[in-house]
Protein backbone atom coordinates (compact mmCIF):
# COMPACT_ATOMS: atom_id res chain seq x y z
CA UNK A 1 0.00 0.00 0.00
CA UNK A 2 1.43 3.51 -0.89
CA UNK A 3 2.22 6.32 1.40
CA UNK A 4 -1.42 7.75 -0.44
CA UNK A 5 -3.53 5.47 0.21
CA UNK A 6 -1.95 5.02 3.64
CA UNK A 7 -2.89 8.49 4.56
CA UNK A 8 -6.26 8.70 2.99
CA UNK A 9 -6.81 5.31 5.11
CA UNK A 10 -5.55 7.51 8.06
CA UNK A 11 -7.93 10.33 7.69
CA UNK A 12 -10.88 8.07 6.98
CA UNK A 13 -10.28 6.62 10.85
CA UNK A 14 -10.42 10.04 12.28
CA UNK A 15 -5.95 10.50 12.23
CA UNK A 16 -4.17 13.28 11.95
CA UNK A 17 -1.47 11.52 10.54
CA UNK A 18 -0.81 7.94 9.43
CA UNK A 19 0.99 7.50 12.53
CA UNK A 20 -0.43 5.06 14.77
CA UNK A 21 -3.03 4.35 11.56
CA UNK A 22 -4.06 0.49 11.33
CA UNK A 23 -3.16 0.83 7.80
CA UNK A 24 0.23 2.08 7.96
CA UNK A 25 1.36 -0.55 10.39
CA UNK A 26 -0.34 -3.32 7.57
CA UNK A 27 -3.38 -3.88 9.43
CA UNK A 28 -6.69 -3.78 8.29
CA UNK A 29 -9.77 -1.04 9.82
CA UNK A 30 -12.42 -2.85 11.17
CA UNK A 31 -16.02 -3.23 9.36
CA UNK A 32 -17.70 -0.39 10.59
CA UNK A 33 -21.29 -2.14 11.84
CA UNK A 34 -24.56 -0.23 11.11
CA UNK A 35 -27.03 -2.58 11.16
CA UNK A 36 -30.46 -1.47 13.26
CA UNK A 37 -31.42 -3.94 15.55
CA UNK A 38 -35.19 -4.93 15.44
CA UNK A 39 -37.92 -4.63 17.58
CA UNK A 40 -37.54 -7.34 20.42
CA UNK A 41 -41.31 -7.53 20.18
CA UNK A 42 -41.43 -8.19 16.24
CA UNK A 43 -40.51 -10.80 13.86
CA UNK A 44 -39.49 -10.50 10.13
CA UNK A 45 -38.70 -12.90 8.30
CA UNK A 46 -37.88 -11.75 4.54
CA UNK A 47 -37.18 -7.83 3.59
CA UNK A 48 -37.44 -7.00 0.29
CA UNK A 49 -36.28 -3.87 -1.28
CA UNK A 50 -38.24 -1.99 -4.39
CA UNK A 51 -36.04 0.38 -5.96
CA UNK A 52 -35.92 2.48 -8.87
CA UNK A 53 -33.34 4.77 -10.52
CA UNK A 54 -35.03 6.86 -11.18
CA UNK A 55 -38.84 8.47 -9.99
CA UNK A 56 -42.44 7.79 -11.56
CA UNK A 57 -41.87 4.46 -13.48
CA UNK A 58 -44.37 3.06 -10.58
CA UNK A 59 -42.23 1.92 -8.03
CA UNK A 60 -44.74 2.24 -5.43
CA UNK A 61 -46.99 0.57 -7.25
CA UNK A 62 -44.98 -2.48 -7.89
CA UNK A 63 -44.35 -2.73 -3.89
CA UNK A 64 -48.39 -2.60 -3.10
CA UNK A 65 -49.02 -5.27 -5.66
CA UNK A 66 -45.96 -7.44 -4.78
CA UNK A 67 -47.26 -7.22 -1.07
CA UNK A 68 -51.45 -7.78 -2.10
CA UNK A 69 -50.02 -10.70 -4.24
CA UNK A 70 -48.31 -12.10 -1.15
CA UNK A 71 -50.47 -11.67 1.37
CA UNK A 72 -53.60 -13.70 -0.97
CA UNK A 73 -51.10 -16.74 -0.54
CA UNK A 74 -51.48 -16.50 2.85
CA UNK A 75 -48.56 -14.74 3.83
CA UNK A 76 -48.04 -11.99 6.71
CA UNK A 77 -47.15 -8.90 4.83
CA UNK A 78 -45.21 -5.50 5.92
CA UNK A 79 -44.65 -2.45 3.70
CA UNK A 80 -42.46 0.28 5.15
CA UNK A 81 -42.62 3.28 3.16
CA UNK A 82 -38.93 4.50 3.71
CA UNK A 83 -39.44 6.97 0.72
CA UNK A 84 -40.30 9.55 3.58
CA UNK A 85 -40.37 12.97 1.24
CA UNK A 86 -42.99 11.43 -1.30
CA UNK A 87 -44.78 8.52 1.02
CA UNK A 88 -47.40 6.88 -1.11
CA UNK A 89 -47.89 3.89 0.62
CA UNK A 90 -50.74 4.27 2.84
CA UNK A 91 -52.62 5.51 0.22
CA UNK A 92 -51.89 3.12 -2.17
CA UNK A 93 -52.81 0.38 0.15
CA UNK A 94 -56.51 2.15 1.48
CA UNK A 95 -54.82 2.84 4.81
CA UNK A 96 -56.20 5.78 6.94
CA UNK A 97 -55.07 7.08 10.44
CA UNK A 98 -52.35 8.26 12.29
CA UNK A 99 -49.51 5.76 14.00
CA UNK A 100 -49.96 4.81 17.26
CA UNK A 101 -47.35 4.52 19.92
CA UNK A 102 -47.32 2.32 23.46
CA UNK A 103 -45.23 1.62 25.38
CA UNK A 104 -43.30 -0.87 24.11
CA UNK A 105 -43.33 0.54 20.27
CA UNK A 106 -44.77 2.29 17.62
CA UNK A 107 -47.57 0.24 16.16
CA UNK A 108 -47.92 0.02 12.28
CA UNK A 109 -51.55 0.61 10.83
CA UNK A 110 -53.30 -2.05 9.44
CA UNK A 111 -55.18 -2.14 5.71
CA UNK A 112 -58.01 -3.76 4.72
CA UNK A 113 -56.09 -6.27 2.99
CA UNK A 114 -54.47 -7.21 6.17
CA UNK A 115 -50.98 -5.80 5.33
CA UNK A 116 -49.35 -4.30 7.95
CA UNK A 117 -48.12 -0.53 7.02
CA UNK A 118 -45.97 2.33 8.30
CA UNK A 119 -45.28 5.65 6.44
CA UNK A 120 -44.31 8.87 7.41
CA UNK A 121 -47.83 10.29 6.50
CA UNK A 122 -49.09 8.67 9.61
CA UNK A 123 -47.00 11.10 11.81
CA UNK A 124 -47.62 14.29 10.04
CA UNK A 125 -50.81 16.71 11.25
CA UNK A 126 -51.89 16.73 7.26
CA UNK A 127 -51.03 14.31 4.67
CA UNK A 128 -50.27 16.81 2.50
CA UNK A 129 -48.02 18.66 4.45
CA UNK A 130 -44.25 18.22 3.22
CA UNK A 131 -41.37 16.55 5.02
CA UNK A 132 -38.71 19.30 4.45
CA UNK A 133 -35.62 17.18 6.59
CA UNK A 134 -31.85 16.99 5.58
CA UNK A 135 -30.31 13.53 5.33
CA UNK A 136 -29.25 12.02 8.25
CA UNK A 137 -32.82 13.05 9.96
CA UNK A 138 -34.32 11.07 7.16
CA UNK A 139 -32.41 7.83 7.15
CA UNK A 140 -32.79 7.99 11.40
CA UNK A 141 -36.58 7.60 10.61
CA UNK A 142 -36.03 4.95 8.45
CA UNK A 143 -34.29 3.08 11.22
CA UNK A 144 -37.06 3.88 13.59
CA UNK A 145 -39.66 2.08 11.08
CA UNK A 146 -37.39 -1.00 11.51
CA UNK A 147 -36.57 -0.77 15.00
CA UNK A 148 -39.27 1.24 16.89
CA UNK A 149 -42.20 -0.37 14.94
CA UNK A 150 -43.69 -3.67 16.17
CA UNK A 151 -43.83 -6.18 13.24
CA UNK A 152 -45.72 -9.24 14.31
CA UNK A 153 -44.95 -12.05 12.51
CA UNK A 154 -44.61 -10.59 9.22
CA UNK A 155 -43.32 -13.24 6.64
CA UNK A 156 -42.23 -10.21 4.13
CA UNK A 157 -41.40 -7.11 4.42
CA UNK A 158 -41.49 -5.18 1.09
CA UNK A 159 -39.66 -1.75 1.49
CA UNK A 160 -40.61 1.23 -0.73
CA UNK A 161 -37.26 2.64 -1.04
CA UNK A 162 -37.09 6.35 -2.67
CA UNK A 163 -35.46 6.75 -6.53
CA UNK A 164 -31.78 6.90 -6.85
CA UNK A 165 -28.61 6.04 -4.29
CA UNK A 166 -29.05 8.75 -1.98
CA UNK A 167 -29.28 8.90 2.20
CA UNK A 168 -32.03 6.34 2.46
CA UNK A 169 -31.28 3.33 -0.10
CA UNK A 170 -27.71 3.09 1.53
CA UNK A 171 -29.17 3.32 5.11
CA UNK A 172 -31.27 0.32 4.22
CA UNK A 173 -28.99 -1.52 2.66
CA UNK A 174 -26.41 -0.93 5.94
CA UNK A 175 -29.33 -1.59 8.46
CA UNK A 176 -31.28 -3.19 7.80
CA UNK A 177 -31.18 -7.04 6.48
CA UNK A 178 -32.14 -7.09 3.27
CA UNK A 179 -32.85 -10.62 1.67
CA UNK A 180 -33.70 -9.44 -1.96
CA UNK A 181 -33.97 -6.35 -4.11
CA UNK A 182 -36.49 -5.69 -7.10
CA UNK A 183 -35.64 -3.05 -9.92
CA UNK A 184 -38.82 -1.12 -11.06
CA UNK A 185 -37.69 0.95 -14.80
CA UNK A 186 -39.15 1.71 -17.99
CA UNK A 187 -37.93 0.73 -21.06
CA UNK A 188 -35.71 3.73 -22.14
CA UNK A 189 -31.82 4.16 -22.88
CA UNK A 190 -31.96 6.98 -20.53
CA UNK A 191 -33.05 5.35 -17.92
CA UNK A 192 -31.30 2.31 -18.09
CA UNK A 193 -28.11 3.74 -17.49
CA UNK A 194 -29.39 5.54 -14.21
CA UNK A 195 -30.67 1.80 -13.08
CA UNK A 196 -27.37 0.48 -14.48
CA UNK A 197 -25.68 3.46 -11.78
Amino acid sequence: MSNEQQCSNASSCGRSSCEGCPSANGGHHEAEDFSAKLNEMSSVKKVIAVVSGKGGVGKSLVTAMMACAMQRRGQRVGVLDADITGPSMSKNLGVKGKAKASEIGILPQTAPSGIEVISANMFLPNESDPVVWRGPLIAGMVKQFWSDVIWADIDWMFVDMPPGTGDVPLTVFQSLPVNGIIVVTSPQELVSMIVAK
